[in-house]
């Protein structure tokens, strides 16, 4: 079992050997699950031993600093607002300082992500470091052919670019038999793109966690204290067979994705060295 890192009781995982980097969790729309993905990409890697950096965009309804008392605020529309970003950055390689960072953007948000990114890939190329995009795929056709514009858009960059299927909030499988067909998704595939998914918590679940404050490690692991006088509540809430299945869930997001990402990160290596 793997015991390093603040998670303990997870499966071992495979994908370890990452180097410094930056996750953006990115979709102009709300209601898409972004906060849902990243609370699960910050437990898998936990499991690699890895402390994140966490920065959330959302100014009207942060889901992250309500789970993680560690995350930051962040307002895109001021002018300096990567500059938080870029100084964590510049302090990878330093003692006791995250080589990892993630952002969890807000609706709206995602144009003015989009303007600092080669800002930020440069500032994590200067430390070594990799920048990773996670686009969340609704059965929108509009949130569709966002994320392939965006994934063709990188393509001769290192940026790696991640197609998150959310088999959640009511979609299944089946729902996502077009977006699979779609030409216009294989061609971002070729171009270094890489498709995986994300299975159903459950709504209640998640809003549940989010409305006590707690993130799904924090449920998994039992860490009700962190609730105070409600702490019974949440222990009544999430009793222990709900608890081990926040646990198989995190587990199952984690063993799927890591290897994921370093395959995005690893096509856009190739795709950048072709002449």
């Amino acid at each position: 079992m793997k015991t390093n890192g603040n998670v303990t009781g997870s499966k071992p995982v495979e994908g370890d050997g990452f180097p410094p980097l930056l996750v953006i969790v990115l979709d102009g729309k709300g209601g898409v699950s972004k906060s849902v993905i990243s609370g699960a990409v910050v437990f898998g890697f936990e499991t690699l031993g890895e402390v994140m950096a966490k920065f959330d965009t959302d100014t009207t309804n942060s889901t992250l600093t309500a789970m993680y008392e560690d995350a930051r605020l962040i307002d895109v529309h001021k002018a300096d607002w990567s500059a938080p970003i870029t100084y964590a950055i510049s302090q990878i390689g330093n003692d006791g300082v995250s080589r990892m960072l993630l952002i969890d953007t807000g609706a709206r948000d995602e144009a003015k992500i989009k303007e600092r990114l080669p800002l930020i890939a440069t500032k994590m190329a200067a430390v070594g470091g990799r920048l990773l995009v996670i686009r969340p795929i609704t059965t929108s056709n509009f949130a569709q052919t966002n994320a392939i514009e965006f994934a063709m858009s990188t393509a001769n960059t290192d940026i790696g670019v991640v197609f998150m299927r959310v088999v959640a909030q009511g979609r299944t499988e089946d729902d996502f038999d077009e977006w699979l067909a779609l030409s216009a998704r294989k061609a971002a595939l070729a171009a270094g793109a890489v498709d995986t998914f994300i299975s159903d918590l459950g709504v209640k679940h998640a809003d549940n966690a989010v409305a006590y404050g707690l993130s799904f490690v924090d449920v998994a692991m039992g860490r009700f204290e962190k609730c105070g006088e409600d702490e019974n509540r949440a222990r009544k809430d999430f009793n222990p067979e709900i608890q081990g299945w926040f646990m198989d869930w995190l587990d199952d997001q984690t063993q799927r994705w890591l290897p994921a990402f370093h395959q995005a990160l690893r096509n856009r290596e190739k795709a950048k060295a072709k002449p």
